[in-house]
């Protein structure tokens, strides 16, 4: 177990499946038994697994320290035939942000697989994981007029509304970016809290919480490095970019 009070945590992920580096650049994957892994390591080191939502909540009362979230964007249909089955073995919460346009369509960076329909986003609310807006089309948020934004905000929140029969109360940034205006427009939207992506984001703001990525084979160090937001600092420095690419490099060889 870590030393010292454990930083309040959430996790960014998109899919669960085995896939190759080289058919993966960007990333969005992991291997469900790295994401066992994974869960097990933040065990050790002493959080408390919550919602989104929950966790959210928390940080509103001071209180996220310990604790730890595992979100997961878009809404890839192996959310639901093999994350789910795991998330119950595991006893373990998570948030889908689901892009509610999408619903039902081949995913636009990897076109061989698809999001959700709107029956398989019910039947994976039934098994308890939560469900929040990750806008309606996937734009960049903060790159949009605050109407826009609105638009992208609370058109995605009426849809997966409408779709599940019950409020839908949080978040996720389109690649994790937002602005003044984009949390305004999410403000208004009415939703409790959102979140960002890649470390950015402050803990003290409800709707800018910040959330570091998980990619496609990431060790055990790297998830300590972004346990103490230190991830991204790093990676700032060419030094361990070119070591980062490295590594992909040799891994991507050997699958």
């Amino acid at each position: 177990m870590a030393r010292g009070p454990l930083p309040p945590l959430a996790l960014a992920y998109h899919g669960v499946a085995d896939v190759p580096l080289r058919q993966d650049p960007h990333g969005l994957f992991v291997r469900a038994e790295d994401l066992r892994r994974q869960i097990a390591k933040l065990r050790s080191w002493g959080y408390g697994l919550v919602s989104f939502g929950e966790l959210a909540r928390l940080a509103s009362a001071s209180e996220a320290g310990g604790h730890a979230a595992l979100t997961f964007d878009d809404g890839l249909v192996d959310n639901l035939e093999t994350l789910a089955p795991l998330l119950q073995e595991e006893g373990a919460p998570a948030t889908v942000f689901v892009v509610s346009r999408w619903l039902g369509r081949p995913h636009r960076s990897v076109p061989w697989t698809r999001i959700m329909t709107e029956a398989e986003l019910g039947d994976l609310r039934a098994t308890g994981v939560e469900i929040g807006a990750h806008s309606v089309s996937h734009p960049d948020l903060s790159s949009l007029s605050y109407d826009d934004a609105l638009g992208e905000l609370a058109g995605s929140k009426h849809q997966l509304e409408s779709v599940l029969g019950e409020p839908v109360e949080v978040a996720a940034y389109p690649y994790g970016r937002a602005n003044a205006v984009t949390v305004r427009a999410c403000r208004a939207a009415g939703f409790a809290a959102a979140c960002s992506a890649t470390g950015r984001g402050s803990w003290s703001e409800p709707h800018n919480l910040p959330r570091q990525d998980v990619e496609n084979r990431c060790t055990m160090i790297g998830l300590r490095l972004k346990r103490d937001d230190r991830y991204e600092p790093l990676m700032r420095l060419a030094p361990a970019r070119a070591a980062r690419r490295l590594g992909r490099t040799v891994r991507g060889a050997l699958r």
